[in-house]
């Protein structure tokens, strides 16, 4: 995403986390948002200055540029559909947050935008409940259960998500 590198978009994400909660960001919040040193953290911020992401005083806040947000709001879009998708598919939470992170920085646009659409579509008319109920009974026997047009309890699931 606009040549920044898998580190750069965590600082990125770290310091709009940390400026959404306190209105700015120092270079202790972000060393200890990422579990980094401040001389590490003082590095990086020169090259997200350099390549125009963040602006910063020495010594003062640190703000994310209009193009710095949005790489940080569009990596934290990825982070979260992707920890929704894990975490419907029975993944540990702790697995999905790790696995969630790794992936986002590597998806590709059209990859998000389809993997969006798909669980935009399970969120339609209860889908993803019973798709999730179905994912569970399979995950945990190892057997499928079809769903056919006489199946009361898929009708019976659907129609009452319809309800709510």
């Amino acid at each position: 995403m606009d040549n920044t590198t898998e580190t750069e978009e965590d600082y990125l994400k770290a310091i709009l986390n940390i400026t959404e909660n306190k209105g700015f960001a120092r270079t202790k919040d972000v060393a200890k948002a990422l579990g980094v040193r401040p001389a590490t953290t003082v590095e990086m911020l020169k090259k997200l200055e350099e390549k125009g992401l963040i602006k910063r005083e020495h010594y003062g806040p640190t703000v994310l540029t209009e193009k710095g947000v949005n790489i940080a709001t569009v990596t934290l879009k990825k982070n979260k559909i992707l920890f929704d998708f894990f975490r419907m598919i029975l993944v540990p939470e702790e697995d999905a947050k790790r696995d969630a992170c790794d992936m986002e920085h590597n998806l590709s646009k059209v990859t998000n935008e389809q993997l969006i659409k798909f669980m935009e579509f399970l969120s339609h008319e209860g889908f993803f409940e019973i798709w999730e109920k179905k994912f569970k009974e399979y995950s945990t026997s190892g057997k499928f259960k079809s769903v056919k047009s006489s199946d009361e309890d898929y009708y019976y699931d659907l129609a009452s998500q319809n309800m709510k």
